[in-house]
């Protein structure tokens, strides 16, 4: 079998199609999601990411006669390493798969799965994660737009951070909690959206009681947002980065509110001053942070990368 030099789009197999899991309460068999995936015209295909190992692309999969817009992740299964993750159910797709199903168990959005297929292009066998469309814009490309207003920005801001602060309150940390995994629709107060679960760990009550609150798990969340916005020359200012701690910070207080571990004023002011230190603690981390330029820019900006973070003009810097 050839191997993937990576110098091409990974376009998605057409040959030798197998279904390794399947969103079985969907309606839909295997052979159907394999036929519906070979019939489709990928010249006519939108490629939303291409990077030298992966693609993505949205694309109308026709499933039993139902027409059904569908995004699609492409990675190669070669080199050791990855043939055995395939044997294991350890590949990217399998452990999204696992992440949306612990997001989708805990009442948030995500783009759901739909099923895992195999299968040969070019001699090259690629997995394909075939998952729900979402509609809206990735936090990231919100921070680069110099044309949203003021107000929407600490809406947003504090929308993510409530949001984000929620799903570490079900015991869920993520490692890679960017802005550009992060969906935000449009209309405001709805619900942003996860849409790369790979990087989600749940931590059981029994966990999370020998470890305590872990609160700087939230900021550090909170916090790696802003730094692949300062890789890609989108960092927000400051007051709208405060915004998304105070977001975080005001779930995190009503819950301990909740839990009667705040009995009095003096005990919330108490509190209050020790978040302010940890945000603060938290920004310095972010500032002494090494280059965070990424190797491919998911703006998809060409040249972005190499020139490095300085000069851009996102829409929430100042």
């Amino acid at each position: 079998m050839a191997p993937y030099d990576g110098g091409v789009t990974l376009v998605p197999p057409t040959q030798g199609l197998r279904v390794a899991r399947y969103a079985e309460g969907g309606g839909y068999s295997p052979d159907q999601w394999a036929r519906a995936l070979a019939g489709v015209d990928w010249s006519a295909a939108e490629l939303l990411s291409d990077k030298p190992d992966s693609s993505v692309w949205r694309a109308t999969l026709v499933v039993q006669k139902r027409p059904m817009a569908l995004v699609i992740k492409c990675e190669p299964i070669t080199g050791l390493k990855r043939r055995v993750q395939r044997l294991l159910g350890t590949t990217h797709a399998h452990r999204h798969w696992r992440g949306a199903e612990l997001l989708m168990r805990h009442g948030f959005r995500t783009a759901e799965p739909k099923a895992i297929v195999y299968g040969v292009r070019d001699g090259v066998t690629i997995e394909c994660l075939i998952m729900e469309a979402l509609d809206g814009r990735s936090l990231l490309d919100y921070l680069a737009d110099p044309t949203i207003p003021v107000r929407s920005q600490h809406e947003i801001a504090t929308r993510v951070g409530n949001w984000t602060a929620r799903i570490w309150g079900k015991g869920i940390f993520n490692r890679d909690h960017k802005g550009s995994n992060i969906l935000v629709p449009a209309q405001r107060g709805s619900e942003p959206a996860l849409i790369d679960c790979v990087g989600l760990r749940y931590r059981d009550r029994l966990e999370q009681r020998l470890d305590g609150d872990r609160i700087m798990d939230l900021y550090a969340m909170l916090g790696k947002i802003m730094i692949e916005a300062r890789g890609c020359g989108a960092e927000p200012r400051r007051s709208v980065a405060m915004r998304g701690y105070f977001g975080a910070f005001s779930v995190e207080q009503d819950r301990m509110a909740r839990c009667a571990r705040l009995k009095s004023p003096q005990d919330r002011e108490r509190y209050r001053k020790a978040r302010l230190e940890d945000i603060e603690m938290i920004l310095v981390e972010i500032d002494c942070h090494g280059d965070p330029t990424p190797e491919h820019d998911p703006l998809g900006r060409p040249g972005r990368s190499e020139s490095g973070p300085t000069g851009g003009s996102g829409g929430m810097v100042g």
